[in-house]
Order: structure tokens, then sequence, then C-alpha cells
């Protein structure tokens, strides 16, 4: 008999559990690459309009096809202390970049900033994190010690604010930054380059002029690029490739519609930086996202989730509940698959090139800055011991597959 029962309890404790889950249309969440995942966090979806809190990451640390199920882990349960939110920034830093840092100014529970740090893949811990700023993007330095996050705390008044990470407390604050600036993307040499940029009137203006801060020193500059430049744009998303190239995927022009040219590539290889445009990539899904979306580089994919696109008949904006995926391995020949095949192969950045660029000139207005700190394998299982471990495994995380969505849901 009691061989009996420690056979069931091998096989409960090895028990695989397999539950459904429907990825959910949403915008306006955020995405944080780490360890091989890339973990989603919040976002408006369509039965949670003031801000969500569900928590999961896509494991791309194995091949998998969109059109089959895709390895996702539920970690909800560990994010019950997160405040319901949307427009977020998270980074992912710290000495040894294994914290997600996230920061929000905008919650159905109050208008206050919140931060928050996943730490270790085990909890989430909240920071004590002052003023009523809606952070617009967060990025962490090259060796983890500081964050710059950048938004506005009033109308046309824009403030970045760094954040010690080491300490979690913050130097100083530019508060009279005169324009709404794009998504960043952190340079190889330390420079963060903001893509895109709003002025005073509201009115979207060209890439052709792109804002840069450098972590190095403390100051701000400009650079004119050359090339054919983007269309201006607002709700795009900027990742930096392995081979050297930003690219900008999506957006809306200053009437709220999906830009014409939706891919478009920044060479930081040469200087001055040169823009070109990709008009010949495959057809594009009719789901594939222009806005509210995230999009991450892992190897040679970027890797497109959620957001919203334009409905063909209806012409109005509708909820992604889909995850899009681009090979970018050849450059000027982009496409979008269905299949990942993870890549561990690391290509360096030219970082002498871009320590030299000889074109960026000093910025008019203020130079100090401030620093805060706060920025998708095998079949997954959750141990079950029956009977007296019941109540623990209610505290587990469930992990799961998850099916592609095949359909959308209306705004």
């Amino acid at each position: 008999m009691p061989q009996y029962f420690i056979f069931l309890f091998v096989f409960f404790s090895q028990l695989i559990i397999t539950s459904p889950y429907t990825l959910v249309g949403r915008f306006a969440h955020t995405a944080s690459y780490m360890d091989n995942k890339i973990y989603f966090l919040g976002g408006i979806t369509k039965d949670n309009i003031r801000g969500a809190n569900d928590f999961f990451y896509l494991d791309v640390s194995m091949p998998f096809n969109l059109d089959s199920t895709l390895p996702i882990v539920d970690l909800s349960n560990d994010a019950h202390q997160v405040y319901p939110h949307f427009y977020g920034v998270s980074t992912v830093c710290g000495s040894n970049k294994d914290t997600i840092f996230l920061i929000f100014g905008v919650s159905k529970e109050s208008f206050s900033s919140f931060s928050y740090r996943f730490i270790n893949n085990k909890e989430w811990v909240q920071n004590t994190f002052g003023g009523i700023v809606k952070w617009s993007s967060a990025v962490c330095n090259n060796n983890g010690s500081y964050i710059y996050i950048y938004g506005s705390y009033d109308v046309n008044k824009y403030t970045m604010t760094i954040i010690d990470t080491t300490r979690w407390d913050s130097a100083s604050s530019d508060l009279n930054i005169p324009n709404y600036l794009g998504p960043p993307i952190l340079l190889p040499n330390g420079r963060i380059a903001y893509i895109g940029e709003r002025n005073i009137h509201d009115l979207l203006v060209n890439l052709r002029n792109i804002h840069m801060y450098d972590t190095n020193n403390g100051t701000w500059g400009n650079m004119s690029t050359s090339g054919i430049e983007p269309s201006p744009r607002n709700y795009h998303t900027t990742v930096l490739t392995q081979n050297g190239l930003i690219i900008i995927y999506g957006g809306a022009n200053n009437k709220g519609a999906p830009v014409v040219d939706l891919i478009s590539v920044l060479d930081i290889k040469v200087s001055p930086f040169t823009w070109s445009i990709l008009n010949d990539i495959d057809p594009v899904p009719r789901s594939a996202p222009y806005g509210g979306h995230t999009a991450t580089i892992v190897g040679n994919y970027m890797i497109i989730a959620f957001g919203f696109y334009l409905n063909a008949t209806s012409q109005l904006a509708v909820l992604n509940d889909q995850i899009h995926m681009i090979d970018v391995s050849e450059d000027n020949n982009y496409k979008f698959v269905k299949s990942f095949t993870p890549n561990i192969t690391k290509t360096a950045y030219p970082t002498e090139t871009l320590a030299t660029i000889p074109n960026i000139t000093k910025a008019a207005y203020p130079t100090k800055s401030a620093i805060i700190g706060g920025t998708t394998g095998g079949i997954a299982t959750i141990l079950i011991i029956v009977p007296v471990s019941y109540l623990l495994y209610r505290k587990k995380r469930t992990v799961i597959y998850a099916p592609q969505a095949k359909h959308a849901i209306n705004c």
C-alpha cells in the first residue's frame, strides 16, 4: 500500500497542466526582453478600458510557429500588487540586467506615479516615486546603473529624470524640454537617440532632425540625418538590429491615420545617419498593427505584439490580439514570417564609428537630466502535490500554451 501512495505522489507531482489561454487584444502595454523571454504587462483591453495588470511572457528560447500554439507563461498571480495601468514604461536594468523596472503615471487607482521592480524573475517590489508625470519612455544605460525616463508633467512641458538603480533615487531633472520626443534607442556609444517629435502646436514634425542625449556627459544634442526621411508620425516603435540599423515600424500621421511608409530604416554605421524606406516588403497581414503595439528585437526577428490596426471595411481601429514577426536578417529584404528559430549569435556594433560622429550640435535647451530607477522551452509544468499541496498549487504560476487568437476585438 505505501508503494501505491508513493506511485500516486510521483505521478501527480509530475502532472502537466495545459490550460486554454487566449491572447486578448490590447494596446498601451509594455514589453520587456530578459532571459530569452518577452514579458508583457498592462495596457488597455476591451474589458479593462482603464488599465489592466495581467502579466505573462512569450518564451523565445525555443522554436515556435504563429499558426500553432505559442509558449506562453501566465504570471498574473505574481502581479496582483501592480496597479492596473496603461501607457507605462519599462526597461531591463540593474548591474546584471536581471530586473524589469516599471513606471507609470496613469492608472485607475491614482494619477500619481508608481514604480515597481520585477527582480530575478521572482516578484514585483513597489518603490516610492513622487510626481504626477505621464511617462513616455525609459532607457537603461549600458552598465545598468542609471535609467533615463522622459515624459510630460504639463501641457508642452517635458522632463527627463535619471534614476540610480543601486539606490533608487533621482539626481536632477530637466523641466523645460520644449518638444514631445518620440521613442528612444540607446546607441552603443551611450547616446540615446529619440526618433520623432511633436512641436508645441501638437503637430508632428519630420524625422530629418534627431534629438540625442549623451549619458556619458549629461548633454543634449541634435543630428541632421540624410537619405529619404520617413513621413512624420507618432505611435510608432523603434528597435536596433544586430547589424547597426534602427528600424521604425508603424505610426499614425497628424490626422491619426496609418502612415503609408510602414517601415523605415536608419543606418547608424555611417555619418551622418542615413534614412531609407522599405516599400517592397511582403504583403502585410491585415491584422498587423500600426500603433499601440510593442516591438522587440530577438536575434533576426522583430516581434510585434498587439496594438491596433485599421479595419479595411469600417475604417475603424480594431484591437489586435495577435503577435506578428518580421525577419530582419537580410538588409532591404524584410519579410513577415510565421516561424521563429532562436539565434544566439551576436554581432558587435560599430562603436568606434558611433563615437566619432562629427555633426552632433549642442542643443539650446537645458542639459541637466535626472536619474530615477524605473523600462518574449518545452512544455511548461506546474507541480501538483496531492492532497496536502493543494493550497500551494493555488499560488503557483500557471504555465500554459496559448493558441494564436484568430479574431479581433472592436475598440
